[in-house]
């Protein structure tokens, strides 16, 4: 068995994950790890989402829309699997600590969907931002879900 601190560890210390993983799972074995780690949902959540497992991610804030922070995670998601318009629904109704401008993030989604793919300079900035939050998220659920 896995802590929470391992698997951070793990998905911490991996390359730059790509703007959109697509279906593709970065690390399956750290799926179940995850789902069965005593850890608040929203930890949970958000340990899928670094780990690009985009469905596992969904179906714990899909189960929590209006809570911030599954919203917060929802948005995210949306980005990630390249559903930019669904991404900046769910933007607008995200209010959250992680968040100070609206439209920044839903800036960002359209830069996402403007460079996503095309190996760009801009682009491995939007993944470094994009991972930061990502890594962000994580810790402050960790600190904040209980």
């Amino acid at each position: 068995m896995s802590t929470t601190d391992e698997i951070v560890h793990v998905l911490f210390n991996r390359g730059l994950p790509p703007l959109e993983p697509g279906d593709k799972v970065w690390n399956d074995g750290l799926t179940g790890k995850i789902k069965g780690l005593k850890e608040h949902r929203f930890v949970v959540a958000a340990l899928h989402l670094a780990n690009d497992d985009i469905h596992n991610c969904h179906l714990i804030s899909q189960d929590n829309e209006g809570d911030p922070t599954a919203d917060l995670l929802h948005a995210t998601l949306h980005r990630r699997e390249g559903d930019y318009g669904n991404s900046k629904y769910w933007w607008s109704r995200v209010s959250h600590p992680l968040i100070p401008s609206i439209t920044t993030a839903k800036s960002f989604v359209d830069a996402c969907e403007v460079h996503a793919g095309s190996g760009s300079s801009e682009e491995v900035k939007l993944r470094e931002k994009q991972w930061e939050e990502i890594k962000g998220l994580v810790l402050w659920t960790r600190e904040n879900c209980h």
